[in-house]
């Protein structure tokens, strides 16, 4: 059996440009498609339309909150990875379910070498699950 290897699209939202430039800059050497967006109803229409490797979110945004962004995501693609950027550390423990909703959480500041680790590490995961998963169907 041949695999495809596509090229992974990662989608960031945040709702401070500067983030967002961050992001794309911390990303831009790695093999990814990046799509940015300020708007997480924007965000929701892409992940419906598109297939979303990794989102990366931030938790504090006007209209909508990063952690409910992430349980509309896991509805609409559940295969897709998540990432909530929070600045507020404490984020864990003051708003529950947050662990269930997201795959990973990364402080602002975040560490550009360890951003691009981690997002390896889930993108590798999905791979390997989706193709366990490929293996279990053709047996």
């Amino acid at each position: 059996m041949s695999r495809v290897i596509t090229r992974h699209l990662i989608l960031c939202v945040d709702d401070e440009p500067p983030i967002l430039a961050a992001l794309a800059r911390s990303l831009r050497n790695d093999p990814y498609e990046i799509l940015t967006t300020e708007r997480p109803d924007r965000a929701l229409r892409w992940v419906e339309t598109r297939e979303i490797s990794l989102i990366i979110s931030d938790q504090r945004m006007p209209g909508m909150q990063g952690t409910e962004l992430l349980e509309e995501v896991s509805r609409y693609s559940p295969s897709t990875a998540r990432i909530i950027l929070t600045a507020y550390p404490g984020a864990t423990v003051s708003c529950p379910g947050l662990r269930q909703r997201t795959d990973c959480i990364i402080s602002k500041p975040w560490d550009p070498g360890m951003l691009r680790r981690t997002v390896r590490y889930l993108l590798l995961e999905r791979e390997l699950t989706s193709w366990d998963q490929e293996m279990a169907g053709s047996l």
